[in-house]
């Protein structure tokens, strides 16, 4: 045999390993996925006062059957454009013989995340795909973004929340897809541009719509080739855009002359008025928002960029999500009135970066994460089954005095077929996950994100006791107020307090800031 034989043979055998590898990778990220999604969406009431108030809109709409009544004036839809309430009340309608009615509208929330993580995964693939190597080299890319975005604290944190933002960051991946794709296909990609903006902008408005403007117009001057193929693409990604961008301004404007231009300005001034660096207080309390919510993105997204500095120059579709995370963070940071639930969509840039440069982590960097990973999320399953058991045969919470602080003492036990399930099938895989990948491989960081999907699996295990601590307000679901004291003005409470403040509320500002309070004495952020 040639020494060319034995090359192609070898290149070949290392093309079908890293087919082999990209199949389980996308077969775990799918099983991870679907748990994640499903626990947990039903089978509890409102968690927060802005869940409460989304809930009240859309079992109106879905009452009334009138989806223009989400332009009323007075409405949270004059804050808000009605992606996600008509969504909502549609889907309160379609599963009202099967789910009840909170718990129906919870399924919008599911749909929306799944449509995340379906659109991270194909703009993973297609952002570290080289325009001349064709697929080789970077299968299951994709599936990692999906696995590491599935792992951010931000997503563990917002992922289930009945908030409009779901439906943004939906919009965000759906649309960064579509730039990734316009070097190559230019139809393709101009159609998910397009319609990514139009989901952004009926989900919230003009952040969205703002970060991939700007995207958009910046990444071309970044390309050596292909600027008339951008040009093309964004005329078409504006004819798919235009029907999403007229139905919510013509609905406002049917409700009076005034109202879309009080929409319009009310929505530039949430990001613009205070525009500015800020206090130091300020921007450090925005960095540990950053630190906090997009870890561990963050951090394998700079490393990425640190073992990689080519791929600025090799990868057009990881410009892209590059120049989408400066200017979304950026954006955020300056802007007085933004609130960490803002961040939700900016993960999906974050973790498409740091997928990208997974295999290339040294062992001596892997190994210490690896186990700490399996330390924490070994204790965190012990400590649940624990309590679990205990309250199964005891039929009363464990006797530890800790415990009595942050959750009721008298919960007697609840037992819940599809949450055992899921709970100790996570709980099976994250074991099989940690005993399957060696330390020193980058495969042992699997052990992560099927670590926070067992522990959310394992939350829902105990979601009536939670339940219990949050209606006695001993829990609340709120980001501390020492964490973002004054960097915004309502942590934890989203579409009403927007619609408060387009309603011209006539609330005491002693008041206001009372009910802006994230936590008390007597109830802990959780």
């Amino acid at each position: 045999m040639s020494d060319e034989d034995k090359k192609s043979g070898g290149a070949t055998a290392a093309a079908q390993d890293v087919r082999s590898n990209g199949s389980w990778l996308w077969l775990l990220a799918l099983l991870l996925s679907g748990a994640f999604i499903a626990t947990g969406l039903t089978g509890h009431g409102p968690w927060t006062a802005g869940e409460a108030e989304t809930l009240m809109v859309i079992e109106r709409v879905a009452g009334s059957g009138d989806y223009t009544s989400l332009a009323s004036e007075g409405d949270v839809g004059v804050a808000s454009p009605p992606l996600y309430y008509a969504a909502g009340a549609g889907l309160v309608q379609a599963l009202s013989d099967h789910l009840p009615t909170q718990d129906a509208a919870r399924v919008a929330t599911g749909v929306f995340l799944a449509i995340t993580l379906v659109f991270t995964g194909l703009l993973g693939r297609n952002a570290w795909q080289p325009s001349k190597e064709g697929q080789a080299g970077t299968a299951g890319v994709g599936a990692v973004a999906v696995l590491l975005l599935i792992g951010t604290i931000g997503v563990f944190w917002y992922g289930h929340d009945m908030i409009a933002d779901t439906a943004m960051a939906a919009g965000i991946a759906v649309a960064l897809y579509g730039l990734s794709l316009l070097p190559r296909q230019v139809l393709l990609g101009g159609l998910w541009l397009g319609t990514g903006v139009g989901i952004t902008f009926t989900a919230k408005g003009l952040f969205g719509p703002g970060v991939l403007a700007a995207t958009a117009l910046l990444l071309p001057f970044l390309t050596w080739r292909g600027f008339g193929r951008y040009l093309r693409g964004y005329v078409i990604a504006i004819v798919f855009a235009l029907p999403w961008l007229l139905v919510w301004p013509l609905l406002v404007q049917q409700v009076g002359p005034h109202e879309l231009l009080q929409w319009y300005w009310g929505g530039v001034d949430r990001y613009l008025d205070g525009f500015g660096l800020g206090t130091p207080e300020q921007q450090l309390q925005w960095l540990w928002v950053f630190v906090a919510l997009s870890f561990p993105a963050w951090v394998l997204a700079a490393l990425t960029l640190v073992l990689r500095p080519g791929a600025l120059f090799g990868f057009s579709g990881v410009r892209a999500v590059v120049i989408a995370a400066l200017v979304g963070w950026v954006l955020l940071a300056t802007s007085a009135t933004s609130q960490p639930v803002d961040a939700l969509a900016l993960l999906v840039p974050l973790a498409v970066i740091g997928a990208g440069g997974i295999r290339r982590l040294p062992g001596l960097l892997v190994w210490p994460l690896h186990w700490i990973a399996v330390l924490l999320f070994a204790v965190v399953a012990v400590a649940a089954w624990g309590a679990w058991i205990w309250m199964l045969y005891q039929g009363t919470p464990p006797p530890v005095e800790q415990l009595g602080e942050y959750l009721p003492t008298d919960q007697g036990f609840t037992w819940q077929r599809l949450p055992y399930v899921i709970a100790a099938l996570t709980t099976v895989l994250w074991f099989w996950v940690a005993a399957k990948f060696r330390a020193s491989r980058p495969a042992g960081l699997l052990v992560w994100p099927a670590g926070v999907v067992m522990l959310w699996s394992l939350l829902s295990l105990h979601g009536p006791w939670i339940d219990a601590a949050i209606a006695e307000g001993k829990l609340e679901k709120s980001v501390p107020g020492e964490v973002m004291s004054s960097a915004a003005p309502a942590i934890g409470e989203t579409e009403s307090k927007q619609s408060a403040e387009t309603e011209g509320d006539e609330a005491q500002p002693d008041d206001a800031a009372e009910d802006a309070s994230p936590a008390t004495s007597e109830q802990r952020p959780i």
